[in-house]
């Protein structure tokens, strides 16, 4: 092998333990090196050299721990550094850009958040510009201190993920990466909304030390991905399952009351029974005087019903409920999950939803000894934690620290 060849391939592996120690220091909060040794299985020498490095690129920093026990010098421990890196994270939902700029433990120090409104459609890729050249003055950010920016999308992308497709209801045709890669002199990441959710709840979420579990998100669209033994169960392109078309049986008669232009083979996929655009119809159906448009208000319109004790609209979530959960049910008497984690704009009922998911779930398992915690994400789906997390892979992965 040449030798510049063996030099590239040791950098790339002294990358990876970089990001790997950083990653259990942040796991932890602050943790000693000698834990740092015997959790990654590094040697010690190994470790005091790449925490050493650590130190220097600013990423980490050395804390003590004095106890009330035991007298003489205090322990010392390892945790985030906060005095100089930045990220700025942002998050694209049908209604809302917003902006955040954080600390690398993910504390937020400004947060701006910009209305988006149906006549910024046609013209988004100059609303975004706009809003971040307004954020960028705002926060006046040493341009030195900042590590990375990432966008999480709450959208459709293409099949070549390069281009946003769908925003809401909204259909559009921009190329984001081209919109916000001019902006800035550091690395760019753009992720669509369930990669990064799926990424934060599985390294520090709602799953940690499970190791089989489902992770559900309910909203315009459905996504859905297996944890199966501690891995995610993907091909090369996905790390989602499409479970769309799934049929479901007839559980409500509101089932036959929407998407009537629908054949009923087509009718009765899940996609079609519990989605945005289903639930604006059973909306419309139940509670014929409303005026609100199909968006947000709307789904915040029978969740709110849903808690003052409205049967019309405890009945549009029970359907949903229902709905779901007979395809968890096949989902898990498959892969023998321990857990579902779920992220849906249906969560501002959720007393009520999830307790209906989750009898429904537990009535129809086929293994008597199987038991199954349905649990929300830990992060608010707004939370700029989410966009942090594809900076936070690149870290781990040791592909972010190359350049530093």
């Amino acid at each position: 092998m040449p030798k510049k060849k063996k030099e590239e391939g040791r950098f790339a592996l002294k990358v990876q333990h970089l990001g790997t120690i950083y990653r259990l220091i942040e796991q932890f909060e602050l943790i000693s090196r000698i834990d740092l040794s015997k959790l990654s299985g590094f040697a010690p020498a190994s470790i005091t050299a790449i925490t050493k490095e650590l130190i220097q690129l600013q990423l980490i920093t050395e804390r003590a721990v004095q106890t009330t026990i035991v007298r003489g010098r205090p322990a010392v421990g390892l945790c985030l550094s906060s005095s100089h890196w930045r990220t700025i994270c942002g998050t694209l939902l049908e209604n809302t850009f917003e902006l955040t700029l954080c600390e690398l433990n993910d504390k937020v120090i400004e947060k701006r958040s910009f209305s988006l409104q149906a006549e910024h459609m046609a013209n988004l890729d100059v609303f975004l510009v706009q809003s971040l050249k307004q954020f960028l003055a705002d926060i006046k950010i040493d341009t030195l201190s900042l590590l990375a920016f990432s966008l999480t999308v709450a959208g459709r992308f293409d099949r070549t993920h390069t281009r946003l497709v769908k925003l809401g209801q909204y259909d559009v045709d921009i190329d984001l990466s081209a919109v916000f890669v001019p902006h800035f002199s550091v690395p760019v990441f753009i992720r669509e909304y369930f990669q990064t959710w799926l990424f934060a709840e599985s390294t520090l979420g709602s799953i940690i030390n499970c190791n089989n579990a489902l992770f559900l998100q309910l909203d315009d669209v459905i996504n859905m991905s297996v944890l199966v033994k501690g891995k995610i169960l993907n091909s090369e392109k996905e790390t989602r399952m499409n479970i769309n078309r799934v049929n479901v049986p007839k559980l409500s008669e509101l089932q036959d009351k929407i998407n009537l232009e629908l054949p009923e083979i087509k009718r009765n996929q899940l996609h079609n029974q519990v989605t945005h655009q289903s639930i604006y119809q059973m909306v419309d159906l139940l509670f014929p005087q409303n005026t609100l448009p199909n968006n947000s208000q709307k789904i915040d319109f029978v969740c709110e019903q849903a808690n003052q004790g409205n049967p019309q609209a405890i009945q549009i979530l029970y359907h949903v409920a229902d709905c779901v959960s007979y395809v968890l049910m096949n989902l898990v008497n498959i892969f023998s999950s321990e857990k579902v984690v779920i992220s849906s704009s249906l969560l501002l009922a959720k007393d009520l939803f999830l307790a209906r998911l989750n009898q429904k779930l537990q009535e129809n398992l086929l293994l008597d000894d199987l038991h199954v915690d349905i649990v929300t994400s830990r992060y608010a789906w707004n939370s700029p934690i989410l966009a942090a997390s594809a900076i936070k892979q690149r870290i781990y992965d040791g592909s972010l620290l190359m350049n530093l």
